[in-house]
């Protein structure tokens, strides 16, 4: 993929989120799967209302995606989600290439909405060293096959990294199996 350079998307799309009745703000909600008091189809319901915003801007929303700043790229890819919308993957990707704290939500995101590019894409990870020397995106890539049904959940590389790296490696494992679990039951899409 040709380096495309990362475009820094102003903050409108956390006006449109605001903040839950508690002072916090909508886009933290889907990082760690805490919803607010009020519930989470009541918080997938703003993001619905977001991703149709977005539907008329797809630059923007390519933008955010693309951005460096992990929570517009989080809502970014909520937004995809909530409205079971394709056709962002080099978006996706370049986000994934480029590095993020949200590396594991990407990997879902880009699984669920386009599993055959995905699966093409994560062997790739697996076989390339500059992109598989990550622990995360490695991970994540791994993950995200095993939840697709494409490989064993032993061959997930979560050991043979520094001990700084596994942690990441650990996380990036639990946090794409959380997400993978929660989006799965609630997009009808088919693997």
């Amino acid at each position: 993929m040709p380096p495309i350079p990362s475009q820094r998307a102003d903050g409108r799309v956390f006006d449109w989120l605001g903040a839950d009745p508690c002072g916090t703000p909508y886009h933290l909600h889907p990082l760690n799967l805490v919803w607010s008091e009020a519930g989470v189809e009541h918080d997938l319901a703003i993001y619905r209302g977001v991703a149709e915003r977005l539907s008329s801007d797809i630059p923007y929303w390519s933008a955010i995606i693309r951005d460096r700043n992990w929570r517009c790229t989080l809502v970014g890819c909520v937004c995809l989600l909530v409205a079971q919308r394709r056709g962002f993957f080099q978006d996706l990707r370049f986000r994934f290439e480029a590095g993020s704290m949200v590396i594991p939500q990407l990997a879902v995101t880009m699984a669920l909405l386009d599993p055959v590019d995905a699966r093409g894409y994560f062997e790739s990870v697996r076989r390339t060293p500059s992109l598989g020397s990550h622990p995360s995106r490695r991970v994540s890539a791994e993950r995200a096959m095993v939840c697709m049904g494409f490989l064993g959940a032993s061959e997930v590389t979560l050991d043979g990294w520094s001990f700084a790296d596994r942690d990441y490696a650990l996380l990036a494992d639990r946090v794409v199996g959380q997400h993978w679990d929660f989006w799965r039951q609630r997009l009808s899409v088919k693997l």
